[in-house]
């Protein structure tokens, strides 16, 4: 029998990455994170060490063959050979979804930290890749009235979609979240659902009261005839099964098609929702942090900046210049005045 060896005293560089993402995926599903976000994780890690070659170790993660993965994540081309629902075209990989491999790979070195495979965190000095924040252009009022107005609500069908895209633009729910809602979760009458956000995370959202009239109408005269047995959920398939989200965004490509708003995605409207929600001044950021579900800020000062240019879209008088023209003409009889030469026109605070 050979000599037996302490913890600290093992050569853990041999161990297989593979081995470690397993335990660091049993690690995640007991500590309460979502099947969502351990799927995640094991997705990020497998193409890094697919990246690696079959075989790679612990020895095989260091801080330089992590930066050569993102540095060859951002010079991929990526085609949508295997959805059918987007277009066939060549494109580069988003920074978003690079940082997250960044993200995914350095919570792995915290792990491996703290469970003892290693003595340092190796990707500790890692900085993720920033992300390109691209300037959302949420639906505007006339968008959103041509969207509705494609549903035919004597149909079950148009009735439900109208009610789902009522819903979300109305209390800015997540895809997940609104096909995950169910229908005792829905207190039409009272004013609010109770939605399941990530991490577990239940939260109350208010509704308006057409929202209260639009989903009710849908629950009780609708929703039964999509019935096949029992579910909970309150927005179900053609089949009775609860409503994708997959079939969802089918629903808002083929909608936007038709109505001419080929960007219409199911995130837009959350988007928009708090976009609006700011811009109407309906409540206040930390309100609007509550009622989305973030638990940072930094998403909501994100929407507070796009609810800035929405206003300065939207209020004429934003515009120095037409102030400016406004001055020099004046009232269409009035007395052309001319200008001190010193001040060519003046700035109105």
């Amino acid at each position: 029998m050979g000599r037996r060896q302490r913890w600290t005293d093992m050569d853990k560089s041999t161990i297989p990455l593979a081995q470690l993402r397993r335990a660091f995926e049993v690690y995640n599903q007991t500590s309460g994170k979502s099947p969502h976000t351990c799927r995640w994780y094991s997705e990020k890690l497998t193409l890094f060490e697919r990246f690696l070659d079959d075989g790679c170790t612990l020895a095989d993660l260091t801080l330089e063959s992590v930066r050569e993965f993102i540095a060859d994540l951002q010079g991929r081309r990526v085609r949508h050979e295997h959805n059918p629902f987007v277009k066939n075209k060549a494109g580069t990989l988003s920074s978003s979804y690079i940082q997250g491999f960044a993200r995914a790979l350095r919570a792995f070195s915290s792990w491996l930290q703290a469970e003892g495979y290693t003595d340092a965190n190796i990707l500790k000095p890692l900085k993720p890749p920033r992300i390109q924040r691209k300037a959302v252009e949420v639906l505007s009022g006339e968008e959103i009235a041509r969207i509705l107005s494609r549903f035919d609500l004597d149909d079950p069908f148009g009735a439900r979609n109208y009610a789902v895209i009522w819903t979300m633009l109305d209390c800015g729910l997540r895809a997940s979240e609104l096909c995950g809602l169910r229908v005792e979760d829905a207190h039409i009458e009272q004013g609010y659902v109770k939605v399941l956000g990530k991490g577990n995370k239940e939260r109350l959202v208010p509704i308006g009261g057409r929202a209260q009239t639009i989903l009710a109408r849908w629950r009780d005269f609708f929703r039964p005839q999509f019935l096949v047995g029992e579910s909970p959920h309150l927005f179900l398939s053609a089949s009775g099964h609860p409503l994708t989200q997959t079939s969802l965004e089918t629903m808002m490509k083929r909608v936007g098609r038709a109505v001419d708003v080929p960007r219409l995605h199911a995130h837009l409207l959350r988007h928009t929702f708090a976009t609006n929600y700011l811009v109407q001044e309906v409540g206040d950021p930390l309100r609007l942090q509550q009622i989305l579900g973030h638990t940072s800020l930094e998403m909501v000062r994100h929407y507070v900046a796009m609810a800035s240019v929405q206003q300065n879209l939207l209020d004429r008088r934003a515009s120095t210049m037409d102030r400016f023209a406004a001055e020099q003409s004046g009232p269409r009889n009035a007395r052309r005045v001319q200008p001190k030469r010193s001040r060519p026109f003046r700035i109105v605070r």
